[in-house]
């Protein structure tokens, strides 16, 4: 049996190991560029500390005060934002926003600064005391107190918060689209979109429930004619009785006139 000569290919198999590693080689520099470039969009990223762990930060070197907005802010509408409860670190972006009015749905004690921050930019600051959504349901009262001040624009710029800015905020955004007569499958994903990853079935039954004219002021009730007050019985009996002279006197003038006749 004749042998096989072993070092034939060699050179073939030199140049394919070359060529691989030339290869791999170029998906190292690519894969380097993409490191640079990542590192260098995180290092203009703003850094702020997380509400859960506050010794936590994002990576990145910190950014301008001004361009740090409340978590989970968001334009409604002309004039009308919506975010979490602000901070500190926020103030100098809500500052921007020259706001008239803050609606806040939840009753606690205002963080270091608060009022001072709303006295200084002469802010209109209403609080309405609103049980967290997972606990009981928004009253129709209660929702129709707040959307009397976020539908008028004279309060506008206006901010509506919470806590997170998700379920409360959410459900009142949520009112005041359906107000707006926005399609109901549209206020779902825009809840959906705020509230995630903790969407609550109960907000969805309350905004797909929820009757608008829930939102209009009752109407005052009225006595009905059966039962008159005290006044109006007097004015009856009033009446009455100038008809019954009227027809009295008109009674004897007649009589009168046909005695004198036949007189």
């Amino acid at each position: 049996m004749d042998s096989v000569n072993s070092t034939a290919g060699q050179p073939h198999m030199a140049g394919v190991n070359r060529s691989k590693c030339e290869c791999e080689r170029k998906a190292l520099l690519v894969l380097k560029d993409k490191l640079a470039a990542h590192r260098a969009s995180l290092s203009k990223m703003p850094v702020r500390e997380s509400q859960d762990c506050p010794k936590c930060q994002l990576p990145g070197r910190p950014a301008p005060a001004s361009l740090i907005p409340p978590l989970n802010f968001s334009t409604v509408c002309e004039g009308l934002y919506r975010s979490s409860y602000p901070q500190a670190g926020d103030y100098p972006f809500i500052q921007q926003l020259k706001l008239k009015t803050i609606v806040t749905l939840v009753s606690k004690e205002l963080p270091e600064g608060y009022q001072q921050f709303l006295d200084a930019n002469q802010i209109t600051h209403k609080i309405f005391d609103m049980a967290g959504t997972k606990k009981e349901e928004i009253s129709v009262s209660m929702m129709r107190s707040i959307h009397s001040v976020i539908s008028q624009t004279e309060n506008y710029p206006l901010l509506i918060h919470c806590n997170h800015g998700k379920h409360r905020t959410g459900c009142v955004v949520g009112i005041f689209r359906k107000a707006n007569q926005w399609k109901l499958n549209h206020i779902i994903a825009e809840y959906s979109s705020f509230a995630e990853p903790k969407v609550r079935e109960t907000d969805i039954k309350y905004l797909s429930e929820f009757q608008i004219t829930g939102l209009l002021n009752q109407p005052r009730k009225m006595a009905l004619p059966s039962t008159p007050n005290r006044f109006g019985r007097f004015v009856v009996a009033v009446a009455l009785l100038l008809f019954m002279m009227s027809s009295l006197g008109r009674f004897r003038a007649t009589d009168l006139h046909q005695h004198s006749s036949r007189s």
